[in-house]
């Protein structure tokens, strides 16, 4: 079971292919994530994904776009986001997380071209297709990036960096170098933001939709509303799969028995966790523990 590696604050703890160069790639399926969803999550890296097979749907601070074969979608740096199944589909992908710093060559450059993409609204995500003629060229520029960084012959590094900025360039061009910068903040993402904070640090705790909604400074129709629209599913429902998917990896600690697990999720009994994970896994935790962990 793959998972994120998520901080109190949302932020994804990125761990690079090496550790000199601030580059990620991974080739992945969505089934290996808990309920094929990924966790909600931000970093400060620009992030694309290019789906190999099948299809997955994508939320990007507030809206939501479905990917199909050979498409690809660019999110934008510290945007929330997260990955989940189209009509419960799998999916195949290749993702590639870039730090902007690697193009920061003095503040000229930084100034004119990299602010501001990066703070430009309209700009959260792009999504890109075979019928455009830059879109097909940034496709095939994620992909020899991939295969650059994937493979690392000799002199990668450099030709790393100068397909993310051909690649940034063509970005830079079609977007905000068109349109212009808008650099207004959602308040209503920023809500979602704190309350799924609030969530991930408090998960452990005896805490209600009343509590949710405050760490939004939101009323509770209003927080439902959000969590509808973000993450498809009511607070409490987002609480309780959290839960669950903190349950995961509780049980790789053999010293904890499922009532100390159960507790330290946050539930009230061990029955009533058992019965949660049950409805979700199909199976009860004791029998998913000796699957994982066979003697």
């Amino acid at each position: 079971m793959m998972q994120l590696n998520v901080a109190d604050n949302m932020s994804e703890i990125v761990e690079y292919d090496t550790p000199y160069l601030p580059i990620r790639t991974r080739h992945g399926v969505l089934s290996s994530f808990y309920n094929r969803s990924a966790s909600c999550h931000w970093h400060h890296d620009l992030e694309f994904i290019l789906i190999l097979e099948g299809s997955m749907n994508y939320f990007v601070d507030g809206d939501n776009y479905t990917l199909q074969k050979g498409e690809a979608i660019f999110v934008n740096s510290n945007r929330l986001h997260y990955g989940y199944s189209n009509r419960d589909d799998d999916c195949s992908f290749l993702v590639l997380l870039l730090s902007p710093k690697l193009i920061v060559r003095n503040s000229h450059i930084e100034n004119k071209y990299i602010r501001p993409l990066l703070y430009d609204q309209q700009s959260n995500a792009v999504v890109l297709n075979e019928k455009t003629a830059w879109h097909e060229e940034a496709l095939r520029l994620i992909r020899k990036l991939y295969e650059t960084c994937h493979e690392q012959k000799e002199g990668y590094e450099l030709l790393a960096l100068s397909q993310f900025e051909l690649l940034f360039l063509l970005l830079h061009q079609n977007t905000v170098a068109k349109h212009g910068i808008r650099k207004e903040h959602s308040k209503d993402m920023a809500a979602v933001k704190h309350m799924l904070g609030y969530i991930q640090t408090h998960f452990a705790e005896n805490i209600g939709l009343r509590d949710i909604a405050a760490a939004g400074s939101v009323c509770r129709s209003k927080c439902c509303a959000l969590f509808k629209n973000s993450v498809k599913k009511t607070p409490i429902e987002y609480l309780t799969s959290y839960r669950i998917q903190k349950s995961l990896e509780f049980m790789t600690n053999d010293n904890l028995n499922m009532t100390e697990i159960s507790t330290a999720c946050g539930f009230n009994s061990s029955s009533y966790f058992a019965e949660t994970f049950k409805k979700i896994w199909g199976i009860t935790p004791t029998e998913y523990r000796k699957t994982t962990n066979p003697e």
